[in-house]
């Protein structure tokens, strides 16, 4: 195995979250959903909430853990990118939250560790 291109891991750590995900009953609603105030990587439904995922892959830690590079300013757009969702879906009054998947992938082995961090918060 062999370190991936950006692009290539970042496509690959989505399509990884996604099948975490449903293996775990969430509703994928969306992915890399897009509008004018920025993007999302997926948007589904649990426990009747809407949760709004980011999506972090590496491949080492060198650098820090994948959820360390979510910065405050990253999940302020993605909450004014989710009020914009929940408008358009006529769910503004609806339960909704913003979790991270963070995943470090080991390019020798191709093994990878995965973590559903819940409920992040720009107010932590």
């Amino acid at each position: 195995m062999a370190y991936m291109q950006r692009s290539e891991l970042a496509a690959w750590g989505e399509l990884t979250a996604k099948e975490f995900l449903e293996k775990r009953g969430v509703l994928l609603l969306a992915n890399n959903y897009r509008n004018r105030y920025g993007e999302i990587d997926l948007i589904g439904i649990d426990a009747d909430s809407y949760i709004f995922f980011e999506v972090k892959t590496r491949q080492s830690i060198n650098f820090g853990f994948p959820e360390e590079s979510v910065s405050e300013e990253k999940l302020l757009r993605i909450e004014t990118v989710g009020w914009s969702f929940l408008e358009e879906k006529k769910a503004e009054n609806e339960d909704w939250r913003i979790d991270i998947i963070a995943i470090i992938r080991d390019p020798k082995t191709a093994c990878y560790e995965i973590q559903w961090i819940k409920n992040v918060s720009t107010e932590n």
